[in-house]
C-alpha cells in the first residue's frame, strides 16, 4: 500500500505541474469549442483573428478548421467551463481526470487497485494526457462499465456514452458480439442513435450535417491537420509573447496512429482504411476463436480492441493509450499480491522520478 500510495502522489503531482505550467492543448480545443457554442458559432472553425471572435482561439490550431474534431453534442458539454475563465477551467477538469483514474482503481477492486496507481505512475501516455488535457482518463469509468456491468443495458449505454465522446471506440461493437455480449452491442449502437438524434435537436441539423458531411471525413484523412491550402496566413495569430502557457511539458513523439506512419506526408484513403480493417478482422477473428474459453481471454480481446481503436485512428496519440492500464483492472484482477519488496522499491524509486522530470519541466515559460 505504501508503493501504492507513493505512485498516488507521484500522478498528483504530475496533474498539478500540468494544470498549473501547461495549455493543456486538447483541453483548450474543448474550451475553445465551448465558448464558440456560446457565441452561436461553429466549434469545428479557427476563428482566431475573425470579426466575429477575434481572441477566440485554442493557442494552437494552424488551420482554417478548428483542432475540435467530437461530434457536437460535445461542444454543448463543455459550455459550462467555458463560462469559467481559463486556468480556473483547465484546473477542474485536471482534477476531474485524476479523479477518474482513482475512481476506477477503486472500482477494479483491492487487489487491483494498488496495481492501476503504480502503474498510472509508470505509463508515459498517462502524464503525456495530463500534459494535453485529453478527455481519457475521464472515459476510463465508463469503458470499465462497459465490460463489467452485469446488465447488458447499462453495458452498451456506457459504451455508447464514451463514443459520444471518442467515436472511434464503436469500432470495439463488432468484437463484442463473438464475445457473447450482442445486447450490449446493440445498446450501445442504439445508445450512439438516440446521442445522433439528441445532437440533431440540441445543435440543429445544419452543425450536424456539417460534422457528419465536413468534419469526420477531413478528420479520418488528416486528424486534427490538413493542407497547406487549409492553413490561416499569420497575421491572423497573437504573438508568442501574448500566450500565457507553454504548448506542452513533454517534448516527445506523441502519434500512435497507423494511417499517420504508413503515409506520413501524403494521407489517403487505403492507408486510413486498411488498418482499422484489418485490426477489426483479426480480433472478431480471435473473439470467434479464443474469447468464450476464459474470461480474461474474453477481457483482453475487449482492451485490445479499445487500443486497436486508438493505434488505428488517423487521430490516434499516445496520451490515447491510457486505457491501456484498464488491462491490470479487467484481466488481472489481483496482480500486486506478494509483489517482492525490491521490485516494489524499484517502482517507489520510478514513479518518483517520473513526478520529478514533470516538476522540473513544468516551471512556466
Amino acid at each position: 500500500m505504501a508503493v501504492a500510495a507513493v505512485a498516488g502522489v507521484a500522478i498528483a503531482a504530475s496533474a498539478a505541474m500540468a494544470a498549473r505550467a501547461s495549455l493543456q492543448q486538447d483541453f483548450a480545443a474543448y474550451y475553445t469549442a465551448g465558448r464558440a457554442r456560446a457565441l452561436g458559432l461553429d466549434p469545428y472553425v479557427n476563428h482566431v483573428g475573425s470579426q466575429a471572435a477575434p481572441a477566440l482561439w485554442d493557442g494552437v490550431a494552424a488551420f482554417r478548421h478548428s483542432r475540435f474534431l467530437y461530434p457536437p453534442l460535445v461542444a454543448e458539454v463543455f459550455r459550462p467551463l467555458a463560462a469559467l475563465p481559463y486556468a480556473v477551467a483547465k484546473r477542474a477538469f485536471t482534477a476531474a481526470s485524476v479523479a477518474a483514474l482513482f475512481a476506477t482503481a477503486a472500482a477494479a477492486g483491492s487487489g487491483a487497485a494498488p496495481a492501476w496507481l503504480v502503474a498510472g505512475a509508470l505509463c508515459f501516455p498517462l502524464h503525456l494526457a495530463l500534459d494535453r488535457g485529453q478527455i481519457d482518463l475521464l472515459l476510463l469509468p465508463l469503458l470499465l462499465v462497459a465490460w463489467r456491468a452485469r446488465r447488458s443495458a447499462v453495458a452498451g449505454v456506457a459504451l455508447g456514452l464514451a463514443a459520444a465522446f471518442k467515436p472511434a471506440l464503436l469500432g470495439v461493437v463488432p468484437v463484442l458480439i463473438p464475445l457473447g455480449r450482442a445486447r450490449a452491442a446493440v445498446a450501445a449502437a442504439a445508445t450512439a442513435v438516440a446521442l445522433a438524434a439528441l445532437t440533431v435537436v440540441v445543435c440543429g441539423p445544419a452543425l450536424a450535417r456539417s460534422y457528419v458531411a465536413d468534419v469526420l471525413p477531413r478528420a479520418v484523412v488528416y486528424g486534427e491537420g490538413g493542407t497547406e491550402e487549409m492553413l490561416l496566413p499569420d497575421e491572423r495569430f497573437p504573438t508568442s509573447a501574448e500566450l500565457a502557457y507553454r504548448t506542452t511539458l513533454w517534448d516527445r513523439p506523441t502519434s500512435a496512429s497507423l494511417p499517420r506512419l504508413l503515409a506520413p506526408s501524403g494521407p489517403s484513403w487505403p492507408a486510413t482504411i486498411a488498418p482499422f480493417v484489418i485490426a477489426l478482422a483479426g480480433l472478431v477473428w480471435a473473439a470467434r476463436r479464443f474469447g468464450a474459453r476464459r474470461a480474461e481471454s474474453a477481457a483482453l480481446l475487449y482492451l485490445a480492441g479499445l487500443v486497436a481503436c486508438v493505434v488505428t485512428s488517423p487521430s490516434g496519440w499516445a496520451m490515447d493509450l491510457v486505457w491501456a492500464i484498464a488491462w491490470i483492472a479487467c484481466a488481472l484482477p489481483a496482480p500486486f499480491a506478494g509483489f517482492p519488496a525490491l521490485a516494489g522499491a524499484a517502482l517507489v524509486v520510478a514513479a518518483v522520478l517520473v513526478a520529478s522530470e514533470a516538476a522540473a519541466g513544468a516551471s512556466p515559460a
